[in-house]
């Protein structure tokens, strides 16, 4: 489960990241729906709710860490 949401939790913000460069460049026409922009930056965005937020993704992933953690017998 743990890789499966840090694969998620990379690829949507990296998704995003690259669609938010991608309107940068287009400026303001990025945001019309006549350029491709504007539908990658809406669909990018909802790549980061579906299917559990990024920050629901972090939790997870922090949960499992910190459980092989403690199995391990490290102390804090």
């Amino acid at each position: 489960m743990r890789k499966a949401a840090a694969a998620k939790l990379f690829s949507t913000e990296t998704c995003g990241r690259v669609a938010d460069r991608c309107v940068q460049i287009y400026g303001g026409a990025g945001y019309l729906a006549e350029y491709p922009a504007e539908r990658f930056f809406r669909d990018a965005r909802i790549l980061r709710i579906y299917e559990g937020t990024s920050q629901i993704m972090q939790l997870q992933i922090a949960k499992h860490l910190l459980r092989e953690f403690e199995r391990e017998g490290a102390v804090w």
